[in-house]
């Protein structure tokens, strides 16, 4: 189940444009945790260049991963090339880790 609708995803982003990127204040309007904003931000900036704001609906896609780059992405974080959090999130600005050797 989706916490929030696309709708209400829209009607955050376009606040949030319609008042010049003020995230503090975007997130005050709609009591939002800051991690959740960035990555709606995030997730439209990468997807409106192709689907304009319908890109929103791109965020309730489930992505499916094999056990291999599974292994790959854990393995990147024990090695130290990125904290869990960090790895979490390059994993939101796009489709595919930035792993030495490595394509998804």
């Amino acid at each position: 189940m989706t916490k929030y609708n696309p709708l209400f995803k829209q009607q955050v982003i376009e606040f949030y444009l319609q008042h010049n990127k003020n995230r503090s204040l975007t997130r005050k309007q709609f009591h939002l945790k800051e991690s959740t904003l960035r990555f709606w931000i995030t997730r439209f900036n990468h997807y409106f260049n192709h689907c304009g704001i319908n890109g929103l609906t791109m965020l309730n896609l489930k992505q499916i991963y094999s056990p291999e780059f599974k292994l790959t992405v854990i393995q990147a974080v024990k090695n130290g090339h990125y904290s869990i959090g960090n790895a979490a999130t390059a994993q939101n600005r796009r489709r595919t880790f930035a792993l030495p050797n490595f394509r998804a």
